[in-house]
């Protein structure tokens, strides 16, 4: 059977073909990843003749994850091909964990009925037992000046995820020159001893709990080894240390391992994301297969070509730094020509004190003269959507009959849902008014 490669470029095409030893595919904003990873699951599945149980799919959401998957199935079922793609290992990484562990829970820590921790609950757990991380000796270390309780937990809980996370051994922290570390090593073993007591693992222990289970149990590490023929992950650019190892160690045996990235949009450091991982991934194997993925179809061609320049000279306004030393060398091409004529235009529509009616008057200035056939063409920046200014002007506009959709904007507790729950709490419980 003819494979049908779409609408897919030549570059494309040689990264949906390459499907043998490692790969990085450098996608570029908006070249079509998304399709490129479809079509390559699609060509594994019909061309290569590769079981869905043989093949992980890593994506960075769970909402990517269901969106590949509604996609391979509708390529298939395109061709009549009747097959179960539930049998992939598709997902998150987190989530991928999340299943070996299921699977395999005898040989962890966890036992039935176990909890997962989201954020809040991972600070409100060290919070509950700050006592116990306040009787570590030297803790004021770590501390700084805060006498809060919530406020340490808080501190905790950044060091403890950003440690667990590089797989640090608790024994060697616990033995290091500093103090400082010496104390670090204390907290992270106490924290541990806290979630194997209460039954929980938090986000980032996720990873590390099935890393150590593959590392600790030959059979299980073998078995998955031989199942996995092919891998890809999708946003390396955003993986960190235990994700980095996670995807060697199940790809040792193969080495079918596909990345798929932009060092350029490396987004999540300050969640413990590295962008070594993509830019040093080529140097991990004797032979690395790179493609580059450089012909936009989201954006016009001011706004490519200005990319192109903004990341090859970043001089001006006190910035000067040498991207090409920690970059890969890319030149994106625009494929769509502008829609609209000229250049885009910076306006300074008004003073300070009658701002709202400026723009009111400038929304109703391009309505009368054609450029705005409707208002949902109009996008408003902000540094944050809980800033005053947002829900002051949404007020302001939809007083003058200008529908605004601004999700998030609201203050937590004016949500009505919220208002309703305090009061339903200060209601059953007045003695705390």
């Amino acid at each position: 059977m003819v494979f049908d490669f779409g609408t897919a470029n030549e570059n494309q095409k040689k990264a949906i073909q390459t499907t043998e030893g490692p790969v990085l595919i450098i996608a570029g904003p908006g070249t079509g990843k998304t399709f490129t990873l479809v079509k390559r699951a699609v060509y594994l599945i019909t061309q290569k003749k590769v079981r869905p149980e043989n093949i992980m799919i890593a994506t960075f959401t769970e909402k990517a994850a269901k969106e590949i998957i509604t996609r391979i199935s509708n390529e298939l079922l395109k061709l009549n091909i009747n097959i179960n793609i539930n049998e992939l290992y598709i997902g998150t990484l987190h989530s991928i964990c999340l299943r070996l562990l299921k699977e395999n829970l005898e040989y962890t820590r966890l036992r039935k009925n176990y909890r997962l921790l989201d954020d809040f609950e991972q600070k409100y757990l060290i919070f509950q037992n700050i006592w116990r991380f306040n009787s570590i000796q030297n803790i004021e270390l770590l501390y700084g000046q805060t006498n809060s309780s919530w406020m340490r937990a808080q501190t905790l809980t950044y060091y403890i995820n950003a440690i667990t996370e590089e797989l640090v051994s608790i024994d060697r922290l616990k033995q290091h020159s500093s103090l400082e570390i010496r104390t670090l090593g204390e907290v992270i073993e106490t924290y541990n001893s806290i979630l194997e007591e209460e039954n929980t693992l938090d986000y980032s222990s996720i990873q590390v709990l099935a890393y150590n289970l593959l590392i600790s149990n030959p059979e299980i590490r073998e078995k998955l080894q031989e199942e996995i023929k092919y891998i890809m992950i999708d946003e390396y650019q955003d993986t960190n240390y235990v994700q980095e190892q996670l995807v060697f160690l199940i790809g040792d045996k193969h080495k079918n391992i596909c990345v798929v990235g932009d060092d350029d949009q490396g987004l999540y450091r300050f969640r413990g994301a590295t962008i070594r991982n993509i830019l040093e991934f080529p140097n991990k194997f004797p032979y690395c297969e790179r493609i580059t993925l450089f012909e936009n179809y989201r954006s016009e061609k001011d706004i490519v070509n200005f990319y192109n320049e903004w990341m090859t000279t970043t001089h001006g306004n006190g910035f000067d730094f040498e991207w090409d030393k920690f970059r890969f060398d890319k030149n994106i091409k625009p494929v769509k020509e502008n829609l609209i004529e000229g250049t885009p235009t910076v306006i300074k529509i008004g003073a300070e004190n009658n701002w709202k009616e400026n723009v009111l008057d400038f929304i109703h200035r391009l309505k009368n003269s054609g450029n705005l056939t409707d208002y949902n063409q109009i996008a408003f920046l902000f540094r944050s959507v809980k800033h005053d200014r947002v829900k002051e002007l949404a007020d302001f506009l939809e007083q003058n009959e200008i529908p605004v959709y601004s999700p998030r904007s609201d203050l937590f507790f004016e949500r009505e849902e919220i208002r309703f729950a305090l009061a339903a709490l200060l209601l059953c419980f007045p003695e705390y008014i």
